[in-house]
């Protein structure tokens, strides 16, 4: 039994700062992984992921069931990650949006600008909904590769399945994803 799960199934004789030292290595990892996808100069370092995602874990523990082992802890890590992330790209598509300003004419508007990440993270985010209610596994393998930057054997490794089939289910889900962002509207 790693460590990690020895201190995910000992939470309860720990305090939840002895817990989050105990796991922020590993969250750290993630978090710098997921980070190396973002656009350079964004003003959110993987540290403060980390402990929004954390914030965020721990609200979520008071509420739902406790995690059983390292397969849901970083299943809940990689989703309040991703939620952190998709959050922050809203308000910030918001903000290009005018959040507040009065409403200009069509006329006398720029011109729109090309699509951003940003708005790529929102609409994966979205369809990844879509996905779960079809194919669950799918939709976890692309949370892990896409918001927690795992490999492929990471993923395997943590859903208890082996590398050749994270790669099938990772290779049919790409083109599910492909063709939900790229579907007529």
């Amino acid at each position: 039994m790693s460590d990690l799960t020895r201190l995910l199934n000992d939470s309860k004789a720990h305090s939840d700062d002895e817990l989050f030292a105990g796991l922020y290595a590993e969250l750290r990892r993630i978090a710098q992984n997921r980070m190396r996808a973002e656009q350079p100069g964004r003003t959110l370092g993987a540290t403060a992921l980390v402990h929004e995602a954390w914030l965020r874990l721990q609200q979520e523990k008071a509420t739902a069931e406790p995690w059983r082992d390292r397969k849901e802890f970083y299943a809940a890590a990689a989703e309040a990650m991703r939620r952190v992330l998709v959050d922050r790209a809203r308000r910030r598509l918001a903000a290009k949006r005018g959040q507040g300003e009065a409403a200009q004419p069509i006329e006398e508007a720029l011109p729109l600008p090309a699509p951003v990440p940003d708005e790529r993270l929102v609409a994966v985010h979205e369809v990844l909904d879509q996905l779960e209610a079809e194919d669950a596994m799918k939709a976890r393998i692309i949370k892990l590769r896409f918001f927690a930057g795992m490999t492929n054997e990471e993923i395997a490794a943590l859903l208890e399945v082996s590398e050749v089939t994270v790669r099938r289910h990772w290779a049919v889900a790409k083109v599910w994803l492909y063709e939900a962002l790229n579907a007529p509207a």
